[in-house]
């Protein structure tokens, strides 16, 4: 696929099949996803790849804490939206109104995709190790947009979703993951499913208003 087309193609997928992920593509996306930029070639990542069994535990566990009302307590602090600047906080408006106005009916499905982990037949867990440089969040960025375009680039799709770290206590658990390191991504994968919740992408903000060139 054209690098220009996965990017267009590319958005967060919220339902999927249950059509497996081979081990293959898993590892394909992961060694094209290296290939990101990274600081000094610090190379901060860790993956740790749930699926069958191990990815079905998971779920269990996230759905009887999300149905319980557990609180979330991922690694990385969640601010509130009204701490973020006004124009990220337009942006996310946007995003409730779009869920609304687009999907309809099939609205009432975005919170409880949630707490089926979207259906996902692969998880990835990517971490940083515990009290990283701010570049190594550079670095993190970059990588898990790379998994993302280099998901699409194999016909599957990807979210990148705090709702994947919210317990990361039972992600540690299950995936043999240290206290030296930060449960700081969760990126489900899976083949999409023909669903309006699926193929939900919002907008983006037009070019001109986040660009300034100056010669």
């Amino acid at each position: 696929m054209e690098f220009t087309q996965a990017v267009a193609d590319r958005h967060s997928v919220r339902d999927f099949t249950g059509q497996p992920v081979s081990r293959e593509d898993l590892v394909d996306i992961v060694r094209t996803a290296q290939q990101a930029p990274s600081w000094m070639n610090s190379q901060p990542w860790r993956v740790y790849a749930a699926t069958g069994r191990t990815l079905e535990e998971i779920k269990e566990r996230h759905a009887a804490d999300a149905a319980d009302g557990r609180k979330g307590r991922s690694d990385l602090p969640v601010v509130s939206r009204t701490e973020w600047s006004p124009a990220t906080q337009a942006n996310m408006a946007e995003l409730v109104e779009r869920i609304g106005s687009d999907l309809g009916e099939a609205a009432s499905d975005f919170q409880p995709a949630q707490a089926r982990m979207f259906n996902a037949q692969a998880v990835l867990y990517v971490t940083i190790p515990v009290d990283s440089s701010l570049w190594s969040f550079h670095d993190l960025g970059a990588f898990t947009a790379m998994i993302a375009l280099a998901a699409v680039d194999k016909g599957l799709g990807a979210i990148n979703a705090y709702e994947l770290v919210r317990f990361p206590d039972e992600v540690r658990e299950t995936m043999g993951i240290g206290a030296d390191e930060t449960v700081a991504v969760g990126i489900a994968l899976g083949h999409p499913a023909d669903s309006e919740l699926a193929a939900f992408a919002p907008s983006r903000v037009d070019v001109d208003e986040i660009l300034t060139i100056k010669d």
